[in-house]
């Protein structure tokens, strides 16, 4: 490849009756052309690197985006059916007799995802951790004011329709206000 380099280079090209390239240039370039080569190919290797660097990066932020998407999804769908059981709790006609018999919220998804929450904003991580936590308070805070319990339910007595009506209000306020934050940082 260098005699076809140099043969190349040699060839008298005239501008005015003077050589362009004269032949101390076309010297240099003999004496260094394996210098030339390896110094190209090396930027072309950086280069290189440079771009799959690059284009790494690029797919890393996409699959955390996309991560961070289907987390916002979930725990918004989920904190929206609770909502909904909440709010049929609340439109429950008064206790047919002493008592109201309620059914406790089982979490499906969100204790499995708490590790995933710092992906979030946040301003989503606070009102996610908000709504977890108003959640656990209910089930406490009627677990105290209820006269007996089963796994699935909760016999809340009439005096305390109040406190039922007050505590499951304020859990379903934090709620729907994690799940419009969710879904509003969803569309940005």
């Amino acid at each position: 490849m260098a005699q076809i380099i140099v043969a190349a280079v040699q060839l008298p090209v005239l501008r005015k009756g003077r050589k362009l390239i004269s032949p101390e240039i076309i010297d240099v370039i003999d004496r260094f052309q394996n210098v030339l080569v390896g110094a190209v190919g090396f930027l072309g290797v950086i280069w290189t690197l440079r771009a799959n660097a690059k284009h790494s990066n690029e797919e890393y932020r996409r699959h955390l985006d996309s991560r961070r998407m289907t987390l916002r999804r979930i725990l918004a769908a989920e904190f929206r059916n609770y909502a909904r059981a909440l709010k049929a709790n609340l439109e429950a006609k008064g206790p047919v007799g002493d008592h109201l018999s309620v059914g406790k919220i089982h979490k499906l998804f969100s204790e499995d995802l708490a590790g995933e929450l710092g992906l979030l904003e946040l301003g989503e991580v606070d009102v996610v951790v908000n709504a977890l936590i108003s959640l656990e308070g209910m089930e406490q805070y009627l677990g105290h004011i209820s006269t007996g319990q089963t796994d699935k339910r909760f016999l809340i007595p009439a005096v305390a329709m109040d406190d039922f009506r007050m505590i499951t209000s304020t859990t379903a306020d934090a709620l729907n206000y994690a799940i419009e934050a969710l879904e509003h940082s969803g569309e940005a």
